[in-house]
């Protein structure tokens, strides 16, 4: 067992609670009742993905101002919590209840909020949404409905069916805008929206999709599914696909080919980590180093960009075996670069100094947040407040605590994430075995204990 630092006194401030720890169609209920007279805005849920699918929080992200956070569910649902300003010296964890809820029609595959937010500006409280099958949608976050302010098309030049991207992001201007597909780069003006209407520009990562080696070996062959810039006067993009490569772009996206590499090698053969896709990409806050993640990967890939391909180390112990999107987060704080992860074991982990030590690097400490696969780690800008998602896909009957005697254990429980507090051992859980003849055969895994899907928001 490696040795691990004590971890750094943390306290739970705010949180879900077990609202949503539940099926997609029982939690709705829940969100009507929530204590002390909360009543989040929201459309009627037309019961998206079964009674038996379990309503895990897919991401969350923070708005530009640090006042908001955004959350993507499996329910198609894209929550705001807006934190009150009294969160850290308020004395007690408060129960978050989302202020507006959209649902859509189908499943989301990435939100991005509108880089200049700012809750006093209600004409900026915007955020980006890619629908499956549907046009991407722009929506304001205080809308009580998920009509959204405009649209954008992006759709196949042959067969006119609409691409969902599977990486968006806002370009450092904000007026405009990328999105990721299948060896395609497509660039948005923010300005020109409508059914008649694409993208102002298309990059495509190779040459051609015809050609009987996808490219004839030149560029970048895949699915783009991540996205971000660095911190520069002039930009470079880094873009990452589920094939495992990684590019490097001009001009925030809009220039050249920078570079493009396999990280294959240096993931399985050098770092020992695995991996079975790029997703996500970020940068330290100099623009040197490019920190790479991977699902099914047990770390983190970091790249001097200053030498194309040239892998200077590798974090350790991140604990992500799964397909599932686990989100990292980064912090530049007086000692170095941070990393931040949350593992399948529902611990969040912090690598510090990243980037000043080469080869294989442990993690410096962790803490206990979540009794499911923490889906996003995502730190406030003050460096001082993290939050975090947790859930997974499975399947659960949920029959079992459907009784009044259940509801009223969860009533008496529901102070239970309370008493986490510094070094704290974890929130219990109430346990049953579900009853499997309802479900029948499925290749999702089967619930055995009770889902924890919530978001917390915790004090360093």
């Amino acid at each position: 067992m490696e040795a691990v630092k004590e971890a750094k006194a943390y306290t739970l401030v705010a949180s879900t609670r077990d609202i949503y720890s539940c099926t997609n169609n029982k939690s709705r209920p829940r969100e009507g009742k929530l204590p002390d007279g909360q009543a989040p805005t929201h459309e009627p849920y037309t019961g998206h993905g079964g009674e038996t699918s379990v309503n895990h929080f897919k991401s969350a992200q923070w708005s530009a101002d640090g006042t908001s956070l955004l959350t993507s569910s499996a329910d198609n649902t894209i929550r705001t919590f807006i934190l009150p300003p009294d969160l850290i010296s308020s004395g007690r964890p408060i129960t978050l209840a989302p202020y507006t809820s959209h649902t859509l029609p189908t499943s989301i595959n990435c939100i991005a909020p509108y880089p200049h937010f700012a809750l006093s500006s209600p004409t900026t409280t915007l955020y980006l949404s890619t629908p499956t099958d549907l046009p991407i949608r722009l929506s304001n976050v205080l809308y009580p409905s998920s009509n959204p302010v405009c649209t954008y098309t992006l759709q196949s030049p042959t067969t006119e069916a609409y691409l969902t991207p599977s990486s968006i992001l806002w370009s450092p201007g904000a007026t405009s805008f990328l999105t990721g597909t299948d060896c395609l780069i497509a660039v948005f003006d923010v300005s020109r929206s409508g059914a008649n209407t694409g993208p102002v520009s298309r990059f495509p990562t190779i040459p051609s999709k015809r050609h009987k080696m996808k490219g004839g070996g030149i560029g970048m062959r895949g699915t783009v599914s991540a996205l971000s810039t660095s911190p520069s006067d002039d930009p470079l993009l880094a873009a990452g696909t589920w094939t495992r490569w990684v590019g490097l772009y001009d001009s925030g996206g809009m220039g050249g080919t920078v570079a493009t590499w396999s990280i294959a090698e240096a993931a399985d053969k050098v770092a020992g980590i695995g991996g079975a896709g790029v997703t996500q990409t970020l940068w330290s806050s100099c623009g040197r180093y490019l920190y790479v993640v991977e699902r099914k990967s047990d770390g983190v890939l970091v790249f001097d960009v200053r030498v194309t391909g040239k892998l200077i180390g590798w974090l350790e112990g991140r604990n992500a075996d799964t397909n599932q999107r686990l989100g990292v987060d980064t912090f530049s704080a007086d000692g170095g670069m941070e990393v931040w992860a949350g593992g399948g074991d529902g611990i969040v982990r912090i690598w510090e100094g990243v980037g000043l030590t080469e080869g294989g690097v442990k993690r410096n400490w962790e803490w206990k947040a979540h009794d499911d696969p923490i889906t996003s780690t995502v730190v406030h800008g003050s460096g001082t407040v993290v939050a975090t998602c947790s859930g997974q896909r499975q399947l659960y009957d949920y029959g079992t605590y459907e009784s009044e005697s259940s509801e009223s254990e969860s009533d008496a429980n529901s102070d239970s994430d309370e008493s986490r507090t510094s070094n704290g051992s974890g929130r219990s859980s109430r346990r049953s075995s579900p009853s499997l003849s309802s479900i029948g055969s499925s290749h999702l895994p089967v619930a055995t204990k009770q889902p924890d899907n919530s978001v917390k928001v915790w004090s360093i």
